[in-house]
């Protein structure tokens, strides 16, 4: 009994470890971009609980980084973001049942892929810079006093974030992000209580296709086209690859197109009901596994939670989180970006690929378009490669 009672200590410990990822953006779109929580975890929790169930292992859920990103630096609104989930489901089911995704793989070589996560990275970090900017010079923002001077509150949390990404950088045991999103929910909760707010209970009523004709436009040109490389790379290869590393046979569920089909099916319910697009993520399985969870029953914790949350308390979810403090949130998307962009660490040894994703990179920065710079990668690509067996190289 008592083993079993410390194995569900480590399965509850390890489905908490991935939601220092998931909640920045969660609630950068709840805030920013008015996505309906109830929808948002609502969605989250069932699919989690669904991938644990099938999978057995602890399987992530995460929102789509690239498209969350890009959302939230351009203001996209929530129809344009729950659009964006309905055509990836829809995609992503096609892949699977064509079986598209290993032709996927060599189309989106890693070059480029590296190169729309720098682009992504470094436009991340400027929208925190901006908002961080923004809120320690706003006129609203409060002042304390410290040593005869009065210093704005959103400046001490801001050097408060950071000394406490710096202090956990190199060490495993202490989540920064998840100790980030405690401290922003608990001057948040204060706020919210001190502003003579009331919790209110119950959910918020999904709004079913919570988008117009003219949503689909940006949701697939500007949202989804530099993510599907992206969701290809790391949500399904990189998913499987790093699954079967940590759990031999007992991951023999997982494949590509079970990926693709899990993927396809949870982000065509989330976007019916108004929620934001989903994924799976290699670095969400290393979170959990290394923080205790080796079973599903660690996704039916953590699923759980979001259900509750969405069930019982979003309609207070919405004003809540509007109180989260700007300034910690804004370090924690500047810290994302950089995190974001030094993915590409992993080929700054290879000349040609990096040449490659410093182009994609410095394209989609140049234009202002994600879309543009993954188009002229694939095309440099091609012919590169085209080059090479024209040398006799390949």
């Amino acid at each position: 009994m008592k083993n079993r009672l410390r194995f569900n200590l480590f399965e509850l410990s390890g489905s908490l470890a991935d939601i220092g990822v998931f909640m920045p953006l969660a609630i950068g779109l709840i805030k920013f971009n008015h996505v309906n929580p109830t929808s948002l975890f609502l969605a989250a929790g069932l699919l989690y609980i669904i991938a644990g169930i099938y999978f057995k292992i602890p399987m992530p859920v995460q929102p789509l980084k690239a498209a969350s990103i890009i959302a939230i630096t351009i203001g996209a609104s929530a129809g344009e973001i729950s659009a964006a989930a309905l055509i990836m489901g829809i995609l992503f089911v096609l892949i699977a049942y064509l079986q598209l995704s290993g032709l996927f793989v060599k189309i989106f070589s890693r070059p480029i892929v590296r190169g729309i996560q720098l682009s992504l990275g470094i436009l991340l970090a400027k929208k925190g810079i901006m908002l961080f900017a923004g809120e320690v010079f706003s006129a609203a923002s409060g002042v304390i006093v410290l040593f005869g001077k009065g210093i704005p509150v959103s400046l001490v949390l801001g050097i408060i974030a950071v000394s406490i990404i710096f202090i956990s950088k190199d060490n495993r045991r202490i989540p920064s992000a998840l100790i980030l999103v405690f401290i922003g929910v608990v001057v948040s909760l204060l706020t919210f209580i001190l502003s003579s707010n009331h919790f209110v209970s119950g959910p918020i009523k999904p709004q079913l296709f919570y988008f117009r004709a003219g949503d689909l436009y940006t949701a697939f040109f500007v949202l989804l086209l530099p993510q599907i490389p992206l969701t290809i790379a790391n949500s399904v290869v990189a998913t499987k690859d790093t699954a079967i590393t940590y759990f031999r046979d007992k991951a023999k569920r997982v494949s590509m197109r079970a990926l693709c089909t899990s993927l396809g099916l949870s982000n065509i319910i989330s976007g019916i009901i108004g929620g934001m697009p989903m994924c799976h993520g290699s670095g969400g399985i290393t979170a959990h596994y290394r923080f205790g969870a080796r079973t599903g029953r660690a996704n039916i914790f953590i699923g759980g939670i979001f259900i509750i949350i969405a069930l019982l308390f979003d309609k207070s979810a919405a004003g809540f989180f509007s109180l989260f403090p700007v300034s910690i949130l804004s370090i924690m998307l500047i810290y994302i970006g950089i995190e974001h962009a030094k993915l590409l660490r992993d080929i700054i040894k290879i000349p040609s690929e990096l040449s490659l994703s410093v182009a994609v990179a410095s394209i989609s920065l140049v234009s202002g378009s994600l879309a543009m710079g993954f188009g002229c990668g694939v095309a440099l690509n091609l012919l590169t490669r085209g080059y090479r067996v024209i040398r006799g190289d390949i």
